[in-house]
């Protein structure tokens, strides 16, 4: 298995697992109308802190052991795979954000009507979760295409 194809499989299973969690909770909080600004922020900062130490202990770990190739620059077919992810992921992101921030926009009042407590921060709140999952999924989803990419090429 390549190097980056290792990267790519570090970054998945991290991402799903780590991540998956911090939405659940979330989402779970806001179906309870529970949110709390301060809870979700620890929340957000731990799950980003946890997240980079997996990825980074992870690829180091496998850097070490595949020495010989953390040095050499991506050849042609990692360049192609590369960019291939890339453009899927640009239009996945160009539809993802707009429907995410349009159909908040379109729930505002009915947000604002679940948390009387604080409606403007529960709209905020949600809008960038919504945003930060549409990041998340779309971060999956490439690295996923450079797995598969991989694959068919192995």
């Amino acid at each position: 298995m390549a190097f980056r194809e290792r990267t790519a499989w570090i970054a998945v299973v991290t991402t799903l697992v780590v991540w998956s969690v911090y939405f659940a909770w979330f989402w779970v909080d806001v179906a309870g109308q529970r949110l709390d600004g301060g809870a979700v922020l620890t929340r957000f900062l731990i799950t980003m802190g946890i997240s980079l130490v997996v990825m980074i202990g992870l690829n180091v770990a496998t850097g070490v052991m595949t020495a010989k190739n953390i040095e050499t620059p991506p050849d042609e077919l990692e360049r192609l795979i590369e960019a291939r992810a890339d453009r899927i992921c640009f239009k996945l992101l160009e539809v993802l954000v707009p429907i995410g921030l349009i159909g908040g926009l379109l729930a505002t009042d009915t947000i604002r009507a679940a948390f009387p407590a604080d409606p403007a921060g529960s709209v905020a709140l949600i809008f960038a979760n919504g945003v930060l999952m549409a990041f998340v999924l779309t971060e999956v989803v490439r690295e996923s295409v450079h797995i598969a990419s991989f694959r068919m090429t192995a």
